[in-house]
């Protein structure tokens, strides 16, 4: 599998010339969280709005930008980044569907398309009735020992 597409340099900029439906940020600025702090990453509905950014899973908010940090207004454009710079962008899937007659492989082709490691893949054929669902577990675990180390090693 080869590795998910790397964010333009520009893109941030590209997507912050227009304003976001969901935090009320004005052009010019980054998406902010619900704490006002700079978001991590922009917001969805921003992002699709530039056509060459709208089937990405998520457009990272530049680091100079600040994210997590209390939003200032003026930020400057941000300098491009190397594209061999390593990403730390680990995606999980999970696929499921209700009954035994119902096919998975359009699900798993599509998370595969998003460049999803075999590894971080959970797929079970199991009803919306059940409450246990061991694969869904195994995937919020998986997803939880990542989060765990990443804390550890940053």
């Amino acid at each position: 599998m080869t590795d998910p597409q790397p964010a333009h340099a520009s893109d941030g900029d590209d997507v912050e010339r227009h304003p976001c439906p969901r935090c009320s940020a004005q052009p010019g600025s980054p998406c902010r969280s619900r704490s006002g702090a700079v978001a991590g990453t922009y917001h969805t509905g921003r992002f699709t709005k530039v056509p060459r950014l709208a089937k990405l899973l998520r457009v990272p908010t530049p680091a100079d930008r600040g994210p997590g940090q209390p939003w200032r207004p003026g930020t400057p454009v941000p300098a491009p980044v190397a594209p061999d710079t390593p990403s730390a962008d680990i995606r999980i899937g999970y696929a499921r569907c209700s009954t035994l007659t119902q096919e998975l492989q359009t699900q798993l082709d599509a998370l595969a398309a998003k460049n999803i490691p075999r590894d971080k893949l959970f797929a079970e054929k199991i009803s919306t009735r059940v409450r246990v669902r061991p694969k869904f577990e195994e995937a919020l675990r998986t997803a939880r020992e990542i989060k765990a180390h990443a804390r550890t090693a940053g």
